[in-house]
């Protein structure tokens, strides 16, 4: 129930008890107080008249008393007046006391609320604003802010979280042009460049790796980056050094300790198994009429496989287009997106389908992606997968 309402509710409690209070005992006396002083007064005269005619009183006693009955009763009826006055008197007092006891009430009501109070229940139900809107927001407010780099920052992230990879770097190139010293904008920038360019390292994103490194030497963020680098150029050396440096720097009670764990682990067996088996992994699809009717011919179906734990990165991928796909296809090491993360070197992988318009490794808005369970490498496995 509304204050409103539980305010009017005493207001009209109120007024309901000073009616009753005042004009009940108005309404309790139904006796004619006139009336019955005239109907005295005469009974009184006859009375006279009669002990006059017996003889038991005088004419001086019976005019003397007459006199005396006149007087009291005039005296009578100017206090029945009187009374009559002073509830009419009332009755004025009552219709006061109702207009004026709401009107007073609600002034010193509006006086003592502050206009914020008023204003906090529209405020609290705006609903939250879509990250449409929010990069809309933040792109109004760079037109007059152009130097904020934060704001372009946090328009680069909002432009990622949308699958807009192209107009996220344009935003992160202008924040990393008015602020070039901030390691954590230095290795978002460099991961947002190589997830646009298929996890490929570009001489830019390198260049950012090494500036973060070079403010910051023991982020790990930039560290991992680096010895993902490392890891295409099949230093595996540089890359435990680099890799075990991030681990140290890491927080104790870090997510990232575990994921960063599992990969020095597959990296150190991977280095004590020079003559690894190669492994496949065979991954049929089957796409529903539903989707293909809703999909154009001109998108790409991807079929890769990631660690069960750990970093989402493909560890070997294909990709197609959708008109071009004949329903299965075999993932092998030479599909492997790092050399030094071979397929076969990981115990267990889950298999993803994703179509997608662009094509891009990240997961973009309209994306259809459908998951395996975990399945064991070692095996050989081949899976069946529905799109529906």
């Amino acid at each position: 129930m509304s204050l409103y309402l539980w305010f009017t509710l005493m207001v009209v409690t109120s007024s309901a008890w000073i009616i009753w209070f005042l004009y009940r005992p108005l309404k309790s006396n139904k006796i004619n107080l006139e009336s019955s002083n005239i109907t005295l007064g005469k009974q009184k005269l006859l009375e006279l008249e009669q002990d006059l005619h017996q003889n038991l009183i005088d004419e001086k006693q019976f005019n003397q008393a007459k006199e005396e009955i006149s007087t009291t009763l005039a005296i009578e009826l100017q206090e029945v007046s009187n009374i009559q006055n002073n509830a009419s008197n009332n009755t004025w007092v009552l219709i006061l006391i109702l207009v004026l006891l709401p009107v007073m009430s609600i002034s010193v009501y509006q006086y003592l609320t502050p206009e914020s109070n008023m204003s906090q229940p529209l405020e609290s139900a705006e609903k939250p604003l879509s990250l449409e809107q929010s990069a809309n927001k933040i792109v109004q407010y760079l037109q007059t802010n152009k130097d904020d780099s934060e704001a372009w920052r946090m328009l680069g992230l909002t432009y990622f979280e949308l699958g807009k990879l192209d107009l996220s770097i344009d935003a992160y190139e202008e924040s990393y042009q008015i602020n070039p010293k901030d390691p954590r904008l230095l290795v978002e920038y460099a991961s947002m460049m190589i997830s646009a360019s298929d996890n490929q390292f570009s001489d830019h994103s390198v260049k950012l790796i090494k500036q973060a490194l070079e403010i910051e030497p023991n982020a790990p963020d930039a560290l991992y980056l680096a010895g993902m680098f490392a890891v295409s150029q099949r230093d595996f050396i540089l890359t435990k050094g680099l890799w075990q440096r991030a681990l140290s720097a890491l927080p104790e009670d870090s997510i990232d300790r575990v994921a960063l764990v599992n990969i020095l682990s597959e990296l150190k067996a991977a280095e004590g198994n020079k003559n690894t088996p190669k492994r496949f992994v065979s991954v049929r699809v089957d796409v529903s009429d539903k989707i293909l009717k809703s999909r154009s011919s001109e998108d790409f179906i991807m079929i890769y496989v990631k660690a069960v734990k750990g970093k989402p990165m493909p560890i070997a991928i294909k990709k197609i287009k959708l008109k071009d796909f004949t329903g299965q296809m075999v993932l092998t090491d030479q599909d492997s997106v790092i050399q030094g993360n071979q397929l076969s070197t990981h115990e267990q992988v889950i298999a993803v389908v994703r179509i997608s318009a662009t094509g891009s490794a990240m997961r973009g808005v309209g994306d259809i992606q459908v998951l395996s369970k975990a399945i064991n490498v070692a095996d050989n496995p081949s899976i069946h997968l529905e799109v529906k």
